[in-house]
């Protein structure tokens, strides 16, 4: 896994203009790493890079698949849908993909379950890192922005809405690896007395259960409906275990 994530970001490096020489991005890239194998990391690892840069192409593959369909459906004059990216438009995440991909590297860069601004450090060191490897400023600022947006998952475009909805693919796992992963998000919390971590995490599930948690189309129409029954499932058994807390 760990030679496949080097070269997909070095791969994601290039395409966005990357000036600098291969022993610097392979460095940069072994920096990154060691970030996500710190000590008291569960779930925010490597693993989850991995998973989310699947989701992530599943989803811009599905759009760009849309996005022919909806062109054939024009061509026959047939009326446009409204949909969500104009194939090879200004709004299309395709164009955007090596900043998502970058963003998707970077979002959990900084770790640290004590604070709540990792999601801003995480970008300030996007941000630094990609302009040290002679990135263009606009790739720089735009992975920042896509870094920082996944602290609230709340989508003002497209390219902030697959990265995202990626970075959430864990919500519509089958039932045992949602389990899994809400332990593993629990281990990482270990600090944190149970009482406040039940209080806590039912305040964040009643959040994401209060919007509509995906907003590609692909992911809400594949990924909405499992993840909702995972997200009130969970938030049951932590009523019921607040209920029982003396």
């Amino acid at each position: 896994m760990l030679s496949s994530l080097a070269r997909s970001f070095d791969a994601a490096l290039l395409s966005a203009g990357a000036r600098a020489d291969a022993a610097e991005r392979a460095s940069a890239f072994e920096n990154l790493a060691l970030r996500y194998c710190e000590p008291g990391r569960f779930y925010h690892t490597l693993r989850h890079v991995s998973e989310t840069l699947a989701a992530l192409r599943l989803l811009v593959t599905a759009d760009r698949d849309r996005g022919r369909e909806q062109d054939r459906d024009w061509a026959g004059g047939r009326e446009r849908d409204g949909g969500w990216a104009r194939p090879g438009g200004a709004d299309n995440p395709t164009s955007a993909l090596p900043a998502c991909r970058l963003a998707v590297f970077f979002h959990d860069a900084v770790y640290d379950t004590r604070t709540s601004d990792n999601e801003a450090r995480s970008g300030e060191l996007a941000a630094a890192t990609l302009t040290a490897l002679g990135c263009p400023r606009s790739v720089a600022v735009d992975v920042d922005r896509l870094v920082r947006a996944t602290a609230t998952h709340l989508s003002t475009g497209p390219d902030e809405a697959v990265v995202n909805d990626a970075d959430l693919r864990v919500l519509a796992r089958p039932a045992p690896a949602y389990d899994v992963y809400a332990r593993r998000v629990r281990r990482e919390y270990a600090w944190v007395s149970q009482e406040r971590w039940v209080s806590g995490r039912a305040a964040v599930l009643r959040t994401l259960l209060d919007q509509r948690v995906y907003t590609t189309p692909w992911a809400s129409r594949h990924w909405e409906p499992m993840a909702r029954a995972n997200l009130r499932r969970e938030l049951a058994g932590l009523r019921r275990e607040l209920a029982s807390l003396p």
